[in-house]
């Protein structure tokens, strides 16, 4: 049986995660550019909320099922943090802290997934399998 939520390290570095990106909506100019700070609010709060509500749902499919979009939510996050520091919406230097949570964040869901499908059954596609799913060409 897996342990309590708040023992996985992987939760640890959600909840971390947000705070962080929350926090740097909150400061200028980014607190400025409403759209841009909502949907990295909304992704960043995404993650936690979305492995709570997987683990609290009781079985192991629906946590891998909240787990795949946390991880969902963990890449649109990391892409509106990468847009704001182009557009030097936020100091380089703190959207490259969140940035790097974002990163750690991804290995440790992929490896959660990985470790949890493994003993399911159910197989966790590798990006290389995605792509080649995703590409194929379609005869109909």
């Amino acid at each position: 049986m897996m342990r309590q939520l708040a023992t996985l390290e992987a939760w640890r570095c959600a909840e971390c995660l947000a705070r962080s990106a929350y926090r740097l909506t909150l400061e200028p100019p980014l607190c400025r550019h409403f759209g841009l700070a909502d949907q990295i609010r909304r992704a960043a709060l995404s993650v936690p909320a979305n492995m709570a509500e997987g683990y609290a749902l009781g079985t192991t499919p629906q946590f891998i099922r909240c787990l795949r979009i946390a991880l969902g939510s963990v890449a649109e996050l990391q892409s509106h943090l990468n847009i704001s520091k182009d557009l030097n919406l936020t100091s380089a230097r703190v959207a490259d802290e969140s940035l790097d949570l974002c990163g750690r964040e991804i290995r440790l869901l992929i490896g959660l997934l990985r470790r949890l499908e493994r003993r399911s059954g159910s197989p966790f596609p590798s990006p290389h399998s995605l792509t080649r799913r995703f590409t194929k060409s379609d005869p109909t």
